[in-house]
């Protein structure tokens, strides 16, 4: 059978983000979930709402920018003084160890349209095999 395969973020792990920079940028990439394959990808945001109506949405590509997906995510309870949103990206099965994935976060308000970008990098998960070959373990 062909090995198991992980997506891996090659990106720092900042945990939750610094006040400073969700007031800066006004969204910013809260958290990722450790899914066991490469079958979805979950993840939190964290914005600074404001009144009006809000949209938050993850743009994802899987062959570097050539066609994109943008995925809208769902408002979770807020953390005051954030609003806090859900989504989740699909995987194709496709998806080959080596291939990356890449996003970048959206939200528009009546107050603009502002990104986290990962300071203009964008966020990038690799697709990688997992040793043993069998069923694909969460990393710590």
């Amino acid at each position: 059978p062909p090995p198991a395969l992980l997506l891996v973020p090659d990106f720092p792990d900042g945990g939750e983000p610094g006040a400073e920079r969700l007031r800066r940028q006004r969204v910013c990439l809260e958290r990722l979930g450790r899914p066991a394959a490469p079958t979805d990808v979950r993840g939190t945001v964290q914005v600074l709402g404001g009144p009006g109506p809000k949209e938050v949405t993850v743009r994802y590509t899987f062959n570097e920018w050539l066609s994109f997906v943008d995925v809208p995510a769902a408002p979770l309870p807020p953390e005051p003084p954030a609003e806090r949103y859900g989504f989740t990206l699909c995987v194709p099965p496709s998806l080959r160890e080596g291939s990356a994935l890449h996003f970048a976060i959206r939200y528009r308000s009546p107050q603009g349209e502002f990104w986290d970008n990962n300071g203009g990098r964008n966020y990038t998960l690799r697709c990688c095999g997992c040793p043993g070959g069998g069923p694909a373990a969460a990393p710590p």
